[in-house]
């Protein structure tokens, strides 16, 4: 095995077991170990001194390694290499990605994950909630990496082979019917264990049908994209799914509270407004939020593309709010138009707005009505005052005068108006920032603000309507 090999193992194995990386000091004492060199003859070409590998950070990683592989057996610098080629029938799928060791995924490829960043913290957090609740709702606008992430997680963990008997990825962003999808579950999990399948007919036997594999086995299902089940115009509907999707509604319903020991993970780009009440009964379920990436794992993707003006570079991070698609995308165009120069990219203080991302957008603008009028204008308004204006954020308090200034014939309360703000926030459209007098003001993303700006310069606006309620 190449070391960079065995340290990506360990490093996985550590993760599953403690639910943190390997640090830089205990990789260099598993180099040594692996490659039978001396601390001294290592720490002249690292910057660690051969005290502090040798007393400090050895005998803990020691002790951790023995829980993990020893099997019994201490785990020592001389005992490391013996003891890993022992395990290499085990380990073999986090060495090869053509071996299996009976964790194979079901229903689909995983995402490729050979350039991840950073995420510590979320991969631990979300490796709690799999563990713990029935259904987990990854939420965040796209390509900021929420596929990556639970993907991330089911590589660490298949090779650990802990929490999960059976790992299912399933994309719906075809948007399958519910007795559709149900069928391609049921038809996965029968394959998995060489079953013959008897498919009932009515979509509620499939559903049961389901739910008992979920309390026979210990499933990890991936649903992949969503929101595409999120069919409802949030205008008229009171379901999100629609009349043709509502049945999702109760199926998600029924897999956080009947009594199972699986766990469902949605990815969406949009949030789960039944699922959140659910939550918030104390049922086992979780939406979790995933932000842009900061610090030096976004630096790390534009040191990987090879960007100059490094002393730019968080100035990039920070218009593309750390998303890691939109960041490699324009980095690709700095590249090929710029001669990868950040600081000339700057200079013209435009923003480019990715595909995926502006497909997003033309989903909820211009689609059936994933946003509400009201939030529609909120955004417009931002988008022009923001422009107009020499300032970076508009005050909570001078966009309720302006939405109160409205035709009596609206009715726009400052409940509907604070229910549509966190709307938009939880779909990552808009920034509320605090002064230090904690007075609220808002802001719109540079890649938000531009696509409205466009928007509307086309000719697309929305006039509000009236509003259901007066209170």
């Amino acid at each position: 095995m190449d070391v960079k090999q065995v340290i990506k193992v360990i490093d996985d194995l550590v993760f599953a077991k403690e639910g943190r990386w390997l640090e830089k000091a205990e990789k260099i004492v598993i180099e040594a170990a692996w490659l039978d060199l001396d601390y001294k003859e290592i720490a002249e070409n690292v910057p660690c001194n051969f005290d502090f590998l040798q007393r400090r950070v050895a005998p803990k990683l020691w002790v951790l390694l023995t829980g993990i592989l020893g099997n019994g057996e201490k785990v020592t610098k001389k005992r490391l290499r013996r003891i890993l080629e022992e395990q290499m029938l085990d380990l073999r799928s986090a060495i090869s990605d053509e071996a299996s060791t009976g964790l194979a995924v079901i229903g689909g490829h995983l995402p490729n994950v050979s350039k991840f960043y950073g995420r510590t913290p979320e991969m631990a957090m979300l490796k709690e909630l799999v563990t713990q609740e029935r259904c987990v709702a990854l939420i965040g606008q796209p390509g900021i990496g929420k596929s990556a992430l639970i993907a991330k997680l089911i590589e660490v963990m298949r090779v650990a082979s802990i929490e999960f008997d059976s790992f299912i990825w399933k994309s719906v962003s075809y948007s399958p019917l519910l007795p559709e999808l149900l069928a391609d579950l049921l038809k996965l999990l029968a394959d998995s264990e060489n079953q013959k399948l008897d498919l009932p007919e009515s979509t509620q036997d499939r559903a049961l049908m389901f739910f008992k594999q979920l309390e026979l086995r210990r499933c990890l299902v991936v649903l992949d994209s969503t929101e595409a089940l999120l069919q409802g115009d949030r205008n008229t509907d009171s379901s999100p799914y629609g009349n043709k999707y509502a049945d999702y509604e109760v199926f998600f319903r029924s897999i956080i509270e009947k009594q199972h020991q699986s766990c469902v993970v949605l990815t969406s780009r949009e949030p789960f407004i039944d699922i959140n009440r659910l939550e918030h009964k104390g049922q086992p379920a979780r939406s979790m939020k995933v932000e842009g990436l900061v610090g030096k794992e976004a630096l790390l993707i534009l040191k990987n593309k090879g960007l100059a003006d490094e002393d730019e570079w968080g100035d990039l991070v920070e218009i593309y709010r750390g998303n890691p698609l939109s960041l490699e995308m324009v980095s690709q165009r700095i590249k090929k138009f710029f001669g990868g120069s950040v600081k000339e990219f700057l200079k013209y203080k435009t923003t480019l707005i990715t595909d995926i991302f502006q497909d997003n957008l033309d989903r909820m603008f211009k689609g059936n009505g994933r946003l509400t009028d009201l939030e529609k204008e909120i955004l417009t308004y931002l988008s022009e005052e923001l422009t107009i204006l020499p300032v970076d954020s508009i005050s909570f308090n001078q966009l309720l005068n302006h939405l109160r200034e409205k035709p009596k014939e609206y009715l726009i309360t400052t409940t509907e108006i604070i229910e549509a703000l966190e709307s938009l926030d939880e779909r990552s459209l808009i920034e509320r920032k605090v002064s230090a007098e904690k007075e609220i003001f808002l802001t719109l993303q540079p890649q938000v603000r531009k696509y409205i700006s466009i928007y509307t310069s086309k000719g697309y606006r929305y006039g509000l309507k009236n509003s259901k309620s007066a209170a």
